[in-house]
């Protein structure tokens, strides 16, 4: 098994810079390439891009910029809960409020299932009082 192996047998290293990919693999980097725009390579320049902050005020609390950015968001919608909190509190300042007719208007304004409704009005009771 130990066989000598001559200068003929093995295989010869050349210089050719041929890909080893295929040239589909090629083609298709080639497409890529051409559809996210040119490449660039090191001559070309990167353009500065300007930031936020140009007044060098570092550690500053930028108020102005996030507080217009806040009041143009839409408010959140309520959650269920913040709705039955609502209704809970509205009802029970009435007299002869019945737990029965408190669940039943969670069920109707606020959307909940009926069971869901009888958990809504314990947790808020509990919380509330």
């Amino acid at each position: 098994m130990n066989a000598k192996i001559t200068s003929t047998e093995l295989p010869k290293a050349t210089n050719n810079q041929q890909p080893a990919t295929p040239t589909t693999t090629t083609t298709f980097s080639q497409t890529v390439a051409t559809a996210a725009g040119p490449i660039k390579n090191a001559s070309t320049p990167i353009p500065s891009t300007p930031t936020a902050d140009t007044t060098g005020s570092e550690g500053k609390l930028d108020t102005g910029a996030s507080s217009s950015v806040r009041a143009e968001k839409n408010p959140k919608a309520q959650t269920k809960m913040e709705v039955a909190s609502a209704i809970y509190l509205r009802m029970s300042k009435q007299k002869d409020m019945t737990r029965k007719q408190i669940v039943e208007q969670f069920v109707v304004e606020a959307k909940l299932s009926a069971a869901g409704a009888s958990t809504y009005y314990q947790l808020i009771k509990a919380k509330l009082g």
